[in-house]
């Protein structure tokens, strides 16, 4: 399963992109961006992602609104943020 990094951060919208676990390299030809208008569809999609450590997802999100985790994505969904 390829490993990646997802950080996210609240404005008027919860903005999420992911890189690779190496913190530095983009996937793809451009860092891919998500954007979601709800809690809910936030988490939904987060639920989705196999995160490492959802606990600390729960409190950076709560507690500040933003954060990075790491997440183990399936073929398919790594391949999907690759050609986007």
């Amino acid at each position: 399963m390829p490993r990646v990094l997802m950080n996210f951060q609240l404005r008027d919208h919860w903005n999420v992109h992911f890189i690779e676990a190496d913190c530095k390299t983009i996937i793809g030809n451009r860092t891919p961006y998500f954007t979601f208008y709800t809690e809910g569809s936030f988490r939904d999609f987060v639920s989705r992602r196999n995160l490492e450590d959802m606990a600390a997802f729960e409190h950076s999100m709560r507690a500040w609104s933003r954060g990075s985790n790491y997440a183990n994505l399936t073929e398919e969904q790594y391949q999907k943020l690759r050609s986007r």
